[in-house]
């Protein structure tokens, strides 16, 4: 475990890097966290982008692949996170999200929440799947 640097007497960020944390533990850290950040470019989905928005954590991803294209995208034209394509898009962004007011934050969570509750849910899979593979098959569709 790692904390950030010290600067002054207090710490400059509040973060920590952990390794190989129980699941437990990292659903708790996740509950707590503000921002969850991703860095892998052009990642063909990004499933710990939607774990970050669905623990609450306003997610700040590259700028590529799922996590531009499927994931990171507006709900309702909603903000539902941020996305950023190098070292200083993703200080802005960072500068961004914690200079939101509590209640902007946590407008941004609850987007976020809820397109993954839309869109990557057990239920909208199986429901999206048998719309678009079921029922035409039953309609004698190709």
């Amino acid at each position: 475990r790692q904390r950030g640097a010290e600067q002054g007497g207090e710490t400059d960020w509040d973060f920590d890097f952990r390794t190989n944390v129980s699941m437990s533990e990292m659903k708790e850290l996740l509950g707590k966290a503000t921002v969850g950040l991703h860095t892998m470019r052009e990642e063909h989905f990004g499933i710990n982008v939607v774990e970050f928005m669905a623990a609450g954590a306003i997610p700040l991803a590259h700028n590529s692949g799922g996590p531009k294209m499927d994931i990171v995208t507006p709900l309702k034209e909603q903000r539902t996170g941020f996305l950023a394509n190098d070292d200083n898009t993703y200080a802005a962004a960072l500068k961004e999200i914690f200079a939101l007011s509590s209640e902007e934050r946590t407008k941004i969570a609850a987007a976020a929440r809820a397109s993954v509750r839309d869109r990557f849910a057990q239920e909208a899979f199986e429901r999206a799947f048998s719309d678009n593979m079921v029922a035409p098959l039953r309609r004698g569709q190709p």
